[in-house]
């Protein structure tokens, strides 16, 4: 089954996707899925790299090229960032500006949150940033970061993480560390708005799934204490395999 079908997203969604570990790809799997029947608007409030051109119909760099674009009828995937980085990076668009043009769109993704490429992350003050009109936030976790150290490799924002957490630099990353980031206030769902759905990634062999299915269990469990997340995905992008796991 599509990704896009067993999240249920609707018509006229506005999706904002957070966390580490697979948010460009779990945004541009989406997109990719509805690209024929649809106008999709991919973007950012933060920034994200320039996706490659098999991954886009048409792309608006800065509000006049977009007020011209967004009224284009054709199907497919829209990019639109307000500028372009040193970095080639795509920089975000103010969340207002977003929302005012919804109405142009069937489906709006929208990667809210930074991670410099890094698996996993903690949040400071100023993220992640989610639009009021949000109908569903996808947090992003990968069971990969299980048992890597906590540090400058492995972690984006360390210090933030640490305290999210209760740990200290160089740590394992453990199952425990990942219910904290969860179910803390200042952590994965963070800002959240609408229907909160978790997507555990990267979960491609038989000590992973072991792993991922302990997670969940405890997840679950702690849920049923502190009701905060609608639904849990686990599985890989990498290889298109998906299973639902709370509805």
């Amino acid at each position: 089954m599509k990704l896009s079908k067993l999240l249920d997203i609707k018509v006229n969604s506005v999706i904002s996707i957070v966390g580490a570990g697979g948010k460009s790809t779990l945004m541009y799997t989406l997109a990719q899925e509805l690209r024929q029947d649809y106008k999709c608007l991919v973007t950012t409030t933060t920034k994200i790299y320039l996706p490659f051109k098999e991954q886009f119909d048409y792309m608006a760099i800065g509000t006049e090229e977009f007020n011209n674009l967004k009224h284009n009828p054709n199907n497919g995937i829209y990019i639109y960032g307000s500028s372009i980085n040193d970095e080639n990076k795509l920089i975000g668009v103010n969340p207002a500006e977003l929302e005012y043009n919804v109405p142009y769109f069937q489906y709006l993704f929208i990667e809210a949150d930074g991670s410099r490429r890094k698996p996993i992350k903690g949040w400071n003050n100023t993220e992640p940033v989610v639009l009021r009109t949000t109908t569903n936030t996808l947090g992003v976790i990968s069971i990969e970061t299980i048992g890597k150290k906590i540090n400058e490799d492995n972690v984006f924002r360390v210090k933030e993480f640490l305290n999210i957490t209760n740990t200290t630099e160089n740590e394992i990353i453990s199952v425990d560390n990942i219910i904290s980031l969860i179910f803390h206030d200042d952590g994965l769902f963070k800002n959240s708005v609408g229907e909160k759905i978790l997507f555990i990634n990267k979960v491609e062999d038989k000590e992973q799934l072991i792993t991922a299915e302990k997670l969940i269990d405890r997840i679950i469990g702690k849920n049923k204490e502190h009701f905060i997340i609608d639904k849990i995905i686990v599985g890989s992008l990498l290889e298109n395999k998906y299973k639902i796991l709370l509805t």
